[in-house]
């Protein structure tokens, strides 16, 4: 049963996740992350985690027209709204065509979204949802980058979306994990988003 746990399955609707109204609507909403929790953060930080060379998953792979060997350029962030973690940002791209996403490269510790969504060259395809169990390897990296202490067990499955971007061609794949203090923010003021 873990191995299938391990691997997600994405749906094209956010009703198919059977989640709350209210997270229903984060999930489906077409804008950046990065405004939508600034909207509501005195401050929001990102957490880099790791930048670099790697491998896609699998069914990364498929959606980027990848076999499993072709390495990619992957990024993993955490953002936080006031010292809150709310979002896990998993990044990846064939890294043959890198050099269609200049800003990637330069962004740091500064969120993606400014970026992304302010280029007129980029073109989003629609959003795909999952959960996501304990075994699947983003919510595994993401174990990994909390304390001990922080225990995301009670809180799973964690729920996801994903995007496909496309610039002159190139693809790049972005990937949300909602983080169980998100709900939290969500519901102290339901009616600012």
């Amino acid at each position: 049963m873990s191995r299938l746990l391990s691997r997600a399955h994405w749906f094209d609707h956010p009703n198919a996740l059977h989640a709350a109204p209210l997270l229903r609507s984060w999930l489906a909403d077409p804008d950046s992350m990065t405004f939508k929790l600034r909207k509501r953060c005195t401050q929001l930080g990102v957490q880099r985690l790791r930048q670099g060379n790697g491998n896609a998953l699998a069914d990364e792979c498929a959606l980027l027209g990848l076999n499993s060997r072709q390495p990619v350029q992957e990024r993993d962030v955490i953002l936080h709204c006031d010292g809150q973690p709310v979002l896990f940002g998993h990044t990846v791209t064939p890294a043959a065509s890198l050099h269609e996403w200049p800003f990637l490269r330069r962004l740091g510790n500064r969120p993606l979204g400014a970026s992304l969504f302010a280029d007129p060259l980029v073109q989003r395809a629609p959003i795909q949802f999952a959960r996501l169990h304990a075994a699947h390897p983003l919510v595994r990296r993401l174990c990994q980058a909390f304390e001990p202490s922080v225990s995301l067990g009670v809180q799973l499955p964690l729920y996801a979306r994903r995007s496909l971007f496309r610039r002159h061609g190139s693809l790049l794949l972005v990937t949300d994990v909602f983080l169980p203090a998100l709900g939290k923010l969500m519901a102290l003021n339901p009616d600012a988003f």
